[in-house]
């Protein structure tokens, strides 16, 4: 009886207590969550971007609340995963995103993340994105605050498939921003082979790397490069010979780059680095036939033989690509010996006429300001072609910038702000004296001369010789590269320039790239 009588109280107990629940008229606050999430009406497909364009993407971020409480995340990673995984790249962490795309060409998800630290919560919204490579264009090196960059210029004049010109800054930084190159600007080129080793060389004066075209990332450092790299390196010049063009346009048939490194001349054979991965093949230092020489930063390849000019001896010397021992250059003609020049070689590169035609400006070793050109046909058996004295030419004492054109008799010089021209005629053997061809702004100084006289892959034939690259440099530290439209055949050029690109450093050495 006692436990029917428990029982009954508990039952009555609970009851009470939940009247008393639904009965509560206590004062409660309940407040909404505010709102939090990236609105993506209207977002459509984002366009495909260039490596090194600026990527500019705004968080379309909804949210209620103080926006400066939230951490923001931009993040890039492949939309592919590979087998050895796929990590994240962090690309801002503000709110909206402005970055330059230096990732590898590839299709990639962006993904925005914004989080409120005290709740954990997070808005989340990736996009898909497709980076391309940076394409064809016009490499510039140049220096500025003394490290060593490289940008591309984009023009319609040598491609003719843009609507506008544009200039892509920093590549070089931008893709290897641990691998800073200092010193002065030496050479940049690319190099095509067979498209089995394609590559970009950069070389200052006391580094030199060899790059991916893909996404300018360095492949090889200067130690890299070499089968036994030298102590200090010092490069001073550096040539990919001028040779023949392959079926497929931009690619050398010569396979062949040679590199001057404090006075030593190295040599690669790219036909066999495609097979083995190679590197640079050294030239002995002391030469078993030539003795002791000092190699000068020109050299070239003639028929078959890798020809440098040595400043120690005043001569030619000359070795099979497949060598380490140079000789000197026996030569026929009466012109000039090859083994015993006898002058300090100034400039040297491939010239009018034929691809084995070689132009040189050369000065006594005592310098007095007499100047002479060279020129000199190294088809077959080398033959010294013409001897000019040049001395009486307007600021040729002072000139170190030279240029030759090829399908035409163009020799130009540089002197402080102007271009002048040599004529000349191999038929008639005869040379006149120098006009003024160009003059640049006053105040700035020339620092790169170089005739377009290469028709790579997309760029288009009729561009070797018609235009004059002519890069300036004034004293606030600006440097600009003017486009110069000239005649093939006379030499002549139209003072207004077909296009002008400025925001550089000094302008050393262009390339194209493709």
């Amino acid at each position: 009886m006692k436990q029917k009588i428990k029982h009954g109280a508990l039952v009555a107990l609970c009851a009470l207590a939940l009247v008393a629940c639904f009965d509560d008229k206590g004062n409660y606050d309940y407040s909404a969550l505010p709102d939090f999430y990236v609105d993506t009406t209207g977002i459509g497909i984002i366009p495909l971007h260039s490596q090194f364009d600026t990527l500019r993407l705004n968080s379309r971020l909804v949210y209620d609340n103080n926006r400066e409480d939230l951490e923001f995340s931009w993040t890039i990673y492949l939309r592919e995963a590979p087998i050895s995984g796929n990590p994240a790249t962090l690309l801002a962490t503000t709110e909206n995103l402005v970055e330059p795309i230096t990732v590898y060409p590839s299709r990639y998800w962006i993904e925005f993340r914004a989080t409120e630290p005290i709740t954990g919560r997070s808005a989340i919204q990736r996009y898909p994105i497709t980076v391309e490579s940076s394409g064809s264009g016009l490499l510039v090196l140049y220096e500025r605050d003394g490290l060593v960059d490289c940008d591309l210029i984009k023009t319609k004049l040598l491609t003719g498939a843009l609507a506008s010109d544009e200039v892509r800054r920093s590549m070089y930084t931008l893709a290897n921003p641990d691998h800073p190159l200092t010193g002065s600007p030496v050479a940049v080129d690319m190099i095509n082979y067979s498209n089995v080793q394609r590559f970009i060389s950069i070389y200052t004066s006391d580094d030199g790397v060899k790059l991916s075209p893909d996404d300018m990332s360095v492949r090889d450092n200067f130690n890299g490069l070499f089968l036994f790299a030298p102590r200090t390196p010092r490069p001073q010049g550096y040539t990919v010979p001028y040779g023949v063009l392959m079926a497929n346009p931009g690619e050398t048939g010569d396979g062949l780059e040679i590199l001057v490194s404090d006075g030593v001349c190295y040599a690669n054979m790219i036909v066999f680095a495609s097979l083995t991965g190679g590197g640079l093949a050294v030239y002995s230092e002391r030469l078993s036939t030539a003795g002791d020489y000092y190699a000068a930063p020109y050299s070239f390849l003639g028929f078959g033989q890798i020809v440098v000019y040595d400043q120690l001896g005043r001569r030619f010397l000359s070795g099979p690509t497949y060598t380490t021992t140079l000789a000197a250059v026996v030569g026929s003609g009466d012109k000039f010996n090859f083994s015993n020049i006898g002058k300090d070689l100034v400039y040297l590169s491939y010239g009018f006429k034929d691809q084995y035609y070689i132009y040189a400006i050369f000065k006594n070793p005592v310098d007095n300001g007499e100047r002479f050109l060279y020129v000199m046909n190294f088809y077959g058996g080398p033959t010294a072609v013409a001897a000019w004295d040049i001395s009486s030419d307007t600021g040729i004492a002072d000139a170190n910038l030279f240029t030759f054109g090829r399908r035409g008799p163009t020799a130009f010089y540089a002197s402080d702000n102007k271009v002048y021209r040599i004529p000349f005629d191999l038929d008639a053997d005869s040379v006149a004296p120098a006009g003024e061809a160009w003059s640049a702004p006053a105040g700035e100084e020339i620092t790169c001369l170089e005739l377009c006289n290469y028709a790579g892959r997309d760029v288009q034939e009729n561009t070797r010789d018609r235009y004059l690259f002519v890069g300036t440099y004034n004293a606030a530290g600006e440097g600009k590269l003017y486009i110069v439209q000239m005649n093939v055949t006379t030499g002549a050029c139209v003072q207004e320039p077909v296009a002008t690109f400025d925001q550089f450093g000094k302008i050393k050495d262009v390339a194209f790239k493709f």
